[in-house]
């Protein structure tokens, strides 16, 4: 339990540092308070999605990591972190 909450702290941390540094753009023009979006995706340099921030069919948020081939790697949403693959 430890470890998977200081991995999502970790990535959490990654994570927020990634999304602000593109968003800045967004906050310093005039009169925009917020950016809406239904989910957030990273890419690597190739153009593959290697991660997600998104909602799940029933609402609720959900965050997964991509392993190069496109499957999931680990997720974390209301059930908690989960391991799915190890390489």
């Amino acid at each position: 339990m430890r470890i998977s909450s200081l991995a999502l702290a970790v990535l959490a941390g990654f994570l927020g540092g990634a999304v602000g540094s593109h968003m800045t753009v967004y906050a310093q023009a005039p009169g925009v308070d917020m950016v809406d979006s239904r989910n957030f995706v990273l890419l690597d340099s190739s153009g593959h999605k290697r991660g997600e921030w998104t909602l799940d069919p029933s609402g609720q948020p959900v965050l997964r990591l991509f392993d190069a081939q496109g499957g999931v790697v680990w997720q974390a949403g209301k059930a908690g972190a989960q391991l799915i693959h190890q390489p």
